[in-house]
This record gives C-alpha cells, sequence and structure tokens, in this order.
C-alpha cells in the first residue's frame, strides 16, 4: 500500500478513536464533542484562552467553536474576561462548575495516550516524540 494513505488513514483512524474515548465522558456530562474539545483545550493549553486560539490551533472550524463557547457560557462552565488592552478579545476561564467535566476528560485523554502507546517502550517513546515534532515543524512551512 502506498505510504502517503497509510499515514492519512492512521491519522484518520487516530482521530476516531480519540473521539471514541472522549465520547464516553461527553455523554456522561450531557457535553457536545465540541463542547469537551475545548474544555480540554483550555484546560491543557493555559496561554491559548481565546476561541481564536481554539480555531488557529486545532483547526477547528470557527462557528462550531463558537456554538460550543455560547452553550458552555449559558451552562455556566465558561466565563469570558475583555481584555484589557483590546477589548474585542475575550479571554475564556473555566468556571469550578465545569472541573468534574474537565477532570473526567482528562483522565479519557490519559486512557487514549496509554490505549496508543501501549507496547511502546520509553526509549522508543521519545524517538516517537521527536519524529513528530520534526513533521510537525515541517508542516508549519506550508
Amino acid at each position: 500500500m502506498n505510504t502517503i494513505i497509510d499515514y492519512l488513514l492512521t491519522g484518520r483512524s487516530l482521530k476516531r478513536a480519540y473521539n471514541k474515548f472522549l465520547s464516553k465522558t461527553s455523554n456522561v456530562y450531557g457535553l457536545s464533542g465540541m463542547e469537551t474539545n475545548v474544555l480540554l483545550f483550555l484546560y491543557n493549553n493555559p496561554g491559548y484562552d481565546t476561541a481564536s486560539d481554539i480555531v488557529e490551533l486545532r483547526s477547528f472550524p470557527k462557528s462550531n467553536v463558537s456554538k460550543a463557547v455560547e452553550s458552555l457560557s449559558a451552562r455556566g462552565y465558561l466565563e469570558s474576561i475583555v481584555d484589557k488592552e483590546d477589548r474585542r478579545i475575550l479571554h475564556l476561564r473555566i468556571r469550578p462548575a465545569a472541573l468534574d467535566a474537565v477532570k473526567a476528560a482528562r483522565q479519557s485523554q490519559e486512557n487514549f495516550l496509554r490505549f496508543i502507546y501501549k507496547g511502546i517502550d520509553p526509549e522508543e517513546l521519545k524517538v516517537v516524540d521527536h519524529v513528530l515534532s520534526v513533521i510537525s515543524h515541517n508542516l508549519k512551512e506550508t
């Protein structure tokens, strides 16, 4: 089989498996997949806290992120704070009401990583991390 196709299929399989792991938590807490991803992004990336950051770094459609942020805010899971220097920018903060869902979703992420790294020893994992880092750097040049 073509190596490029193998890589693309692997990427798609990874995304599908990741979403499957997260969907269990999403269902328990009554969240959509996008809402769960927004909460996890904000939790895992403290320096990136705007909807634009989520759209840019996760490559999610702007409309989906906007809808999720609106829904999470209405449920009391997120608050928006106006930037002190540029009032057009809203910084998103996770509110205490969302912490149980976030912790459960974070555990799902950890379970997913254990699942995909099963059978890979620590030295091999270092090589995988390095190779993926180089690939990520190369992709940013496109």
